[in-house]
């Protein structure tokens, strides 16, 4: 009896010795997860719990679908899933591009008063859409039905006329829905009036949106504001918001476009 519990006892300490090293990587080697499906929130539970550090990369692609955003698509510098590496090991994540959020982050309202208010003499005016032109350059007529030309402050997006530039016509279309089916138009100026081709500067609000933020945070367009605009700090963190997802000019394929021939298909 003696003999026989002392060998129990072995085997008890023994499968516990097993457990415990099962579960440690006493060669401070982890296993790398499978990740197909995977979002990036989901990804980052997984390698944060390995000890693990990564940077998410977008790769560049063609999407069609939303179904096809936020997920994993490989490991970057010749990993794979299963293999061994060190704890604290850096990996790059490969994914596809993120949605573009629905909800703003920022959402500016006007500040100012714009009735019975001009634009040459007060910097704000309501008008009246004549013709949008692309992704940040429309036309507009005044309340006196002076026709004026509008380049809009703190955007530059592709271009869509004389030049054929990816995401120009997307850019051109997506401004172009807003205003077309704003009820109530207000550009407000800020700086110069006027910029070198003649045209006038100003942000434009469609329905109280400001459409110059709009085409920002849906990535048409990085912000091009200076530091001592009013707007500086909510274009700039929107833009990091926009070129996080990878979408639109931050990376995605523009299937419209014929990037050898430079135009628009």
């Amino acid at each position: 009896m003696k003999y026989f519990k002392l060998l129990i006892l072995f085997f008890v300490v023994f499968a516990c010795v097993g457990c415990f090293t099962n579960n440690q990587p006493d060669d401070g080697l982890v296993t790398l997860p499978r990740l197909e499906g995977l979002s990036r929130e989901k990804i980052s539970e997984k390698l944060d719990k390995l000890g693990l550090k990564y940077t998410f990369v977008c790769e560049p692609d063609i999407y069609t679908s939303d179904d096809e955003l936020d997920k994993f698509i490989k490991y970057g510098r010749g990993f794979k899933s299963y293999d061994r590496v060190e704890v604290g090991t850096h990996l790059y994540i490969y994914t596809t591009a993120l949605p573009i959020p629905s909800e703003k982050t920022i959402d500016l309202e006007m500040d100012f008063d714009y009735y019975g208010k001009t634009f040459l003499e007060d910097g704000v005016e309501v008008v009246t859409l004549a013709r949008a032109i692309d992704g940040d350059t429309a036309h507009f007529y005044t309340q006196d039905g002076t026709y004026i030309k509008v380049r809009f402050l703190g955007i530059d997006t592709p271009e869509s006329t004389t030049e054929k530039e990816a995401w120009g016509k997307a850019a051109s279309s997506f401004t172009a829905e807003i205003l077309n089916n704003a009820e109530t138009i207000v550009i407000e100026a800020e700086g110069n009036l006027q910029d070198t081709y003649g045209r006038y500067l100003a942000f434009v609000w469609a329905d109280g949106v400001l459409v110059n933020l709009e085409v920002v945070r849906n990535a048409y367009s990085n912000a091009k504001l200076s530091s001592d605009s009013k707007y500086y700090e909510a274009f700039y963190e929107t833009e990091i918001e926009a070129m996080m997802t990878g979408r639109h000019v931050w990376g995605e394929i523009d299937p419209n476009y014929d990037y050898e021939k430079e135009e628009f298909k």
